[in-house]
């Protein structure tokens, strides 16, 4: 080791014992972020020819260990990882520190393999939790010819950490390559492009049916407000890419904004044309729930095209129920008293439904798609369903069924006592022009 290495690393190697310090993560000693990047710039300077690796490494759904085990259990699991990348930083001449609360960076010469830090990880994770589920993902950015600063090599080892699979159960790692690089670049052209986007009506709103199926005849009740992207360069942009981008980079204010808005202008002009009055659905995300302008400018605008708030039913993913329940709560009440209908959408896909049902101010369920699936008579899929329906009924809620493809479903369904459906059974989404003729033949 030479020696400017060894006044590096003896100049940035925390403790536990001096964790007091601002400069040190207190839960865990390593650095903090500021002296984090502080101590990497420090490192190009000694070393400007030799290659590095940035490494992000993240606990996937690290909140369940608190939830189950407790908050003291969960910090002993955070310095246990903490412990494992000082190591393997100590031992490969880098530096490490906890970035955010189940994140921690490491910045290390270049390596060919990286077992050493999964097996680490692995190793003591598994002993101390007494499990073999260890979710740990792990992204690598080697910059073997400093072509990137050091801000640029995390971002994109944060990309490869994201991209590396959720449902793994071990310890997992992905190293950023050319694809992923494609990816960036094309994210950031979209990212950039979203306010021409809205001025130029790129985006177009699609409207999928909802059937009441408990009365002789399935009867169109409602719609589902969705949104396509026809982008003038790349075409059909599928929503599953732009919305989680735009709901990444705090962008989804906007295109939900624009989503009601026009839907209000939709609903006033089909009403005055056709005197159809059954109510849509839209979409409202997590950041939307923390705005403090969301309830007067959904007021504001419904009030300008007259429609009522009742008819505008508040679709609020379960997974959005998770964090920060009282806020949460306090803000699905102050929509209801408003008018509102406010429906959790893809009930069943979180992990705390149950749970939260008794408390939580709704008016609907929206099944997800993952119960309808595998439904059949008397198996496991239908009779949880069915317990499903019984306390949905119990506690006055109507239940939607989504993602219905097919009579037996449907058939399903509608025997058990489910209320509503939605698929591609009765319909697929559809663009204004054609939704527009089946109003007209359902008058």
């Amino acid at each position: 080791m030479t020696k400017s290495l060894k006044m590096f690393k003896n100049k940035f190697r925390p403790s536990h014992e001096f964790a007091r310090h601002s400069d040190l993560d207190p839960l865990t000693g390593l650095l903090s972020r500021d002296q984090f990047f502080s101590a990497a710039d420090d490192y190009d300077k000694l070393h400007p020819d030799e290659g590095v690796d940035a490494i992000v490494l993240n606990y996937n759904k690290f909140h369940l260990i608190n939830e189950l085990y407790g908050r003291n259990f969960g910090d002993r699991v955070l310095c246990a990882i903490a412990d494992c990348v000082q190591k393997a930083a100590n031992e490969h001449e880098g530096i490490a520190c906890r970035y955010d609360a189940d994140i921690f960076y490491m910045y290390i010469k270049h390596q060919e393999s990286y077992t050493f830090l999964t097996d680490q990880v692995c190793d003591v994770l598994q002993s101390l939790m007494n499990t073999p589920d260890i979710r740990i993902r792990i992204g690598i950015y080697p910059d073997l010819k400093k072509v990137a600063t050091v801000r640029q090599r995390f971002d994109r080892a944060i990309q490869a950490c994201n991209s590396a699979s959720k449902n793994k159960h071990s310890a997992t790692y992905t190293i950023y390559d050319d694809n992923m690089h494609r990816k960036e670049l094309y994210e950031a052209m979209l990212l950039d492009s979203i306010n021409d986007a809205l001025n130029e009506n790129q985006f177009k709103l699609v409207f999928q049916p909802k059937y009441d199926i408990q009365c002789d005849k399935p009867t169109m009740s409602s719609a589902e407000v969705l949104i396509r992207w026809d982008h003038p360069e790349f075409g059909e942009v599928k929503p599953d890419f732009f919305i989680p981008l735009f709901e990444q980079n705090g962008l989804i204010r906007q295109l939900d904004r624009y989503v009601w808005r026009e839907t209000a202008k939709q609903m006033h002009k089909w009403r005055q044309t056709y005197g159809v009055n059954i109510p849509f659905s839209v979409n409202v995300s997590r950041i939307d729930i923390f705005d403090n302008d969301l309830i007067d400018y959904l007021k504001r605008t419904l009030s300008e095209y007259h429609i009522d708030p009742k008819d505008l039913h508040l679709e609020i993913t379960e997974t959005a129920y998770t964090e920060n329940v009282e806020q949460i709560v306090k803000v699905v009440k102050e929509l209801q008293d408003a008018g509102f209908k406010v429906e959790m959408d893809d009930f069943g896909k979180g992990y705390s439904s149950f749970n939260m049902l008794t408390t939580l101010p709704l008016n609907a369920l929206k099944l997800d798609i993952g119960f309808i699936k595998g439904i059949a008579e008397n198996n496991k899929e239908m009779n949880l369903l069915e317990c499903i329906l019984e306390i949905a009924k119990l506690l006055n809620l109507t239940v939607i069924a989504e993602g219905v493809e097919n009579s037996k479903q449907y058939l399903l369904l509608k025997n058990a006592g489910c209320d509503a459906i939605q698929g591609y059974y009765f319909s697929k989404p559809l663009s204004t022009k054609d939704f527009e003729s089946l109003l007209k033949y359902s008058c």
